[in-house]
């Protein structure tokens, strides 16, 4: 009775193993098909991504830092020009033009001599202690006036001409080296410690 027990458990576990190994065979042979479609696209994606990268044109990365400083010329530029624009319509929209030209120059010319202050815009509302007057005083003296503002029209469309091409160096200049001027109805005390270079129209101007 018992050797007739274990031959049919023996039988049993041979029934098994071989229905095992026939379901892992059929199984292998089904999703054969499947796996295969599932790695073609899998293959596509990798080879477009591996051709993006080594075959493909290559994107440079935008420099933020020079897109900032370039940024920061564009805002320099223009408050530069209406600042030396502004300076030639009210001291000199009724000079010649040589006259507008060599104001602006002495403008500019400022921001590069040593006792003045280096922006067009700082030169042209810099302020100084009159002991004379014993008040302080502007060295352009619209600048006391408060908010001044040019109206639109040929005189300020011609200041704005003139600034551009001096602050573009694309005019020679009528002044050369010049710091100073004034009108030729005063004398100021200053001006015997200076040498004039030009006078043109109703303004000396002075190195």
């Amino acid at each position: 009775m018992l050797q007739a027990l274990l031959r049919e458990a023996r039988i049993r576990k041979t029934i098994w193993q071989r229905r095992l190994s026939t379901y892992r065979l059929l199984h292998a042979q089904d999703s054969l098909p499947f796996l295969v479609m599932l790695g073609v696209p899998v293959l596509c994606i990798a080879g477009i991504i591996i051709f993006a990268y080594v075959g493909g044109p290559r994107i440079t990365p935008v420099d933020t830092n020079a897109l900032k400083r370039e940024v920061a010329r564009a805002n320099r530029r223009e408050n530069d020009l209406q600042c030396l624009a502004e300076n030639i319509y009210f001291e000199a929209r009724g000079e010649p033009l040589e006259g507008q030209y060599a104001v602006a120059e002495v403008t500019l010319n400022r921001t590069q001599a040593q006792h003045f202050p280096h922006t067009v815009c700082a030169v042209v509302h810099e302020m100084r202690w009159d002991p004379s007057r014993k008040r302080t005083v502007a060295d352009f003296s619209w600048t006391e006036l408060g908010g001044l503002s040019p109206q639109d029209g040929p005189a300020w469309k011609r200041a704005m001409t003139v600034a551009t091409a001096v602050y573009d160096d694309v005019h020679d200049p009528i002044a050369p080296g010049a710091l100073f001027y004034h009108s030729t109805k005063v004398r100021p005390g200053w001006a015997r410690t200076r040498t004039a270079i030009a006078t043109i129209g109703n303004h000396i101007f002075y190195r």
